[in-house]
C-alpha cells in the first residue's frame, strides 16, 4: 500500500465568510483540488471497471482459452480488493451509497472523539519539555533578531510602521486628561521631593576634595578683572557719596586706598590656600551644607521656596501647556520626511540589534530566559491546549469537515483503491496458481 501524503497543508476548519466571486481567470486552490480529487476517483473507479471487464471476458473464454483462468483469478481478486477498498476510503467520510451502514461516515459521526484523541495526541506527543527544549536549542532567537535588525531596510521599515503608529496613539488619547494627569503627578512629584538634604548632598560632593576652593579661585579672577575694568566708576561713586565739604584729592587718597586693599586682598586670598577668608569661606560652605541636611529651618525655607516656584505664573503656564506642546512637536516632526523622531527610533533600532549581535553573554541568558518562559507557559497550558483543538472540533459542522478533509487529503487515499485493485488482482492470482499446484 503506497504511503499517504499531502504537500498542501491541512484547511479543515470552515470560514465563516460567505464565499466570494472568484474574479480571476485562473482557478482557485479549491478547484483545482476538487478537479484533482474528481480526476483520481474517476481513475480508480475506471481501473476497477477494467477488471470487471475483463473478468467477464475471461470467464466467457475461458472454456476456449484455458490460460484465460489465470486472468479470471486476476481480475476476480482485483475487483473484490477494488470493492473493499472503496467501501474502507468512502466509510471515512460518508456512508457508502447513501445506506447507513454501522461503522461508515466514521469522521461526522466520530468528529468529537476525533477531536479530542487529536487534542491528547498533541499534548502527549508535541508539547512535552523535553521536545520543546530540544527544538529551541537549534533557534536562536536573539541572534536571528539582532541580524535583522541590524539591516538598514528592516530597522528603516521598523521605524517607519512605529513612528505611523505614534500619531494614532497621540490623538486617541484625550488631552485634557493627559495634561491633568501631567500637572498633577510632576507637581505632586516635585512637591513629594525633601529638596534640603538633596541639595545638601549635592553640594557636598561638589566640595568634596576642596573642589569648592577652585571655584573660590576662579571668582577671585572674576573679582580681580571686575576690580580693574570697573575702578572709573568706584571713583565716581566715591566722589559722589564724599560730603561736599571734603577736598578732591581726599576722595582720591579714599579711592586708592580702597582700591588698592582690595586688590591686595585678592592677591593674598589667591596665592595663600590657608588664608583666613579662605578658611572662612569653607567653613561657611560646610555649615551651610549640614544645615541643609539637619536643620528643619532651612528644611522650611527651602519648601517655602520649592512651593513659590511651583506658584510662579511661569510655572503653572509651563505645566499647562507640557503636553500640547509635546504633542503638537511630535506630531509635526513626524510629518517631515526627514523627521529627527523617526531617524532616532531607527538609530536606537539598529544600535541595539548591534549590541546584542556583539553580546554574546547577553544573548545567551536572553535565550535561556524565553526557553524557560516558553516552556514553563506550554506545561501549564499544554492541556488547555488540548481542549482547544477538542472544543474548536466540536463547533465544526461534521458534513463540511468530513468534505474539508477529504479535499485535502482524499485525492492520496485514491492510491489505496488503486493498490488494492492490483495488490489484490496478483495475490488473487498467486493464490490460483498455489491452488492449482497443490492438487
Amino acid at each position: 500500500m503506497e504511503r499517504i501524503t499531502t504537500s498542501e497543508p491541512l484547511q479543515l476548519l470552515p470560514s465563516s465568510q460567505p464565499a466570494q466571486p472568484i474574479q480571476s481567470n485562473q482557478p482557485s486552490r479549491e478547484q483545482t483540488q476538487r478537479a484533482d480529487l474528481k480526476r483520481m476517483k474517476r481513475f480508480a473507479t475506471s481501473l476497477f471497471l477494467a477488471m470487471t471487464a475483463l473478468f467477464v471476458a475471461s470467464l466467457l473464454l475461458e472454456k476456449q482459452y484455458g490460460w484465460l483462468s489465470f486472468v479470471k483469478a486476476f481480475a476476480e481478486a482485483a475487483m473484490v480488493g477494488a470493492l473493499a477498498d472503496w467501501f474502507a476510503v468512502t466509510a471515512l467520510f460518508k456512508h457508502p451509497l447513501g445506506l447507513p451502514i454501522p461503522h461508515t461516515a466514521i469522521i461526522k459521526n466520530q468528529k468529537d472523539r476525533i477531536g479530542e484523541s487529536l487534542g491528547n495526541f498533541v499534548e502527549r506527543n508535541f508539547l512535552t519539555s523535553a521536545i520543546i527544549a530540544s527544538k529551541l536549542q537549534t533557534i536562536d532567537i536573539p541572534q536571528k533578531a539582532a541580524e535583522w535588525l541590524v539591516e538598514p531596510e528592516n530597522s528603516e521599515h521598523l521605524a517607519e510602521r512605529i513612528t505611523t503608529f505614534i500619531p494614532d496613539v497621540l490623538n486617541a488619547m484625550n488631552n485634557d486628561d493627559v495634561q491633568h494627569f501631567i500637572e498633577h503627578n510632576l507637581t505632586e512629584r516635585l512637591r513629594a521631593v525633601d529638596i534640603a538634604p538633596i541639595t545638601g548632598n549635592l553640594l557636598a560632593t561638589l566640595t568634596a576634595n576642596n573642589r569648592h576652593q577652585g571655584l573660590l579661585d576662579e571668582a577671585l579672577k572674576l573679582a580681580g578683572r571686575l576690580l580693574e575694568t570697573n575702578k572709573d566708576i568706584i571713583r565716581e561713586k566715591i566722589r559722589e557719596e564724599s560730603p561736599w565739604y571734603v577736598p578732591g584729592f581726599v576722595d582720591e587718597k579714599l579711592y586708592a586706598k580702597i582700591i588698592a586693599k582690595a586688590d591686595e586682598t585678592l592677591r593674598d586670598m589667591n596665592k595663600n590656600p590657608d588664608h583666613e577668608l579662605r578658611r572662612k569661606f569653607h567653613q561657611a560652605t560646610q555649615e551651610f551644607i549640614q544645615n541643609l541636611r539637619t536643620s528643619p529651618e532651612y528644611r522650611e525655607k527651602a519648601e517655602a521656596l520649592k512651593e513659590e516656584f511651583l506658584q510662579h505664573p511661569t510655572v503653572q503656564q509651563y505645566f499647562s501647556s507640557l503636553w500640547t506642546d509635546v504633542k503638537f512637536r511630535l506630531l509635526a516632526d513626524i510629518e517631515k520626511p526627514d523627521s529627527s523622531v523617526r531617524v532616532q527610533i531607527q538609530n536606537g533600532i539598529a544600535k541595539f540589534g548591534e549590541g546584542l549581535l556583539n553580546d554574546e553573554k547577553m544573548r545567551t541568558r536572553m535565550n535561556e530566559w524565553m526557553n524557560n518562559a516558553i516552556i514553563s507557559i506550554v506545561e501549564s497550558r499544554k492541556n488547555e491546549l488540548a481542549s482547544l483543538i477538542a472544543d474548536t472540533v466540536k463547533r465544526w459542522d461534521g458534513d463540511t469537515m468530513s468534505d474539508r478533509i477529504e479535499l485535502q487529503v482524499g485525492r492520496d487515499l485514491q492510491f489505496i483503491r488503486i493498490n488494492g485493485t492490483l495488490v489484490g488482482g496478483l495475490v488473487g492470482l498467486v493464490i490460483y496458481c498455489l491452488s492449482l499446484f497443490l492438487r
